[in-house]
């Protein structure tokens, strides 16, 4: 009863009803519920574990997720403006056939195999994020900011575009058929592209 509560307060983005929640019950869980097709605005989810959530076809709208566990949860074809993963637990996260705008991943917790497949990061920041058997493949990023990128991976046709890039370790990393264009730094592994745009 109290889950559909807390279903209810996210997916009419009232931050209100999630805040009375969250104060009159201890232990708030979404475990294993499903989102389709909701548009969620800047409401900031916290206190709540989202574990293998599933999350389809969703607009995002300056929504915070906020020391939020997202572990195992999936994100399917879903779009993200203006919003902030801060502090998340991103275990065995998936996100497929994603775009997010001016998003912002910071201080990630934990990103052990956190998967990103056929998904676009535009203008968005990705900050203090330690991979571990993670993979990131047919991956677009264009403007934006990565710092602080590191950790255990495999990337496959990942593209970076006129990208800030202040510390991107590819060390422990498997690459294959990355490129990098217009950007600040190449990270190494990535070939380096200053001609024609290319369709990805």
């Amino acid at each position: 009863m109290v889950q559909k509560e807390i279903t209810k307060a996210i997916k009419a983005s009232d931050e209100g009803l999630l805040e009375a929640l969250l104060a009159s019950h201890a232990d708030l869980s979404l475990e294993a519920a499903s989102f389709k097709g909701d548009h969620i605005g800047a409401i900031r989810i916290h206190g709540v574990d989202a574990g293998n959530t599933e999350w389809e076809a969703c607009i995002f709208d300056g929504t915070v997720f906020d020391g939020l566990n997202l572990q195992g949860a999936f994100f399917n074809g879903c779009t993200f403006h203006n919003c902030t993963f801060r502090s998340t637990i991103l275990a065995e996260t998936a996100f497929d056939g994603c775009v997010l705008h001016r998003t912002t991943f910071g201080d990630t917790e934990d990103a052990e195999g956190l998967e990103l497949t056929n998904t676009q990061f535009r203008d968005c920041s990705l900050v203090n994020l330690h991979l571990l058997d993670a993979s990131l493949e047919s991956l677009t990023i264009t403007q934006g900011r990565l710092a602080g990128i590191d950790g255990v991976a495999t990337l496959k046709s990942v593209v970076l575009r006129n990208v800030t890039i202040e510390g991107f370790d590819t060390g422990e990393m498997t690459l294959t058929g990355c490129i990098a264009s217009g950007c600040n730094v190449t990270p190494e592994g990535f070939t380096a592209s200053e001609g024609k745009r290319r369709r990805v």
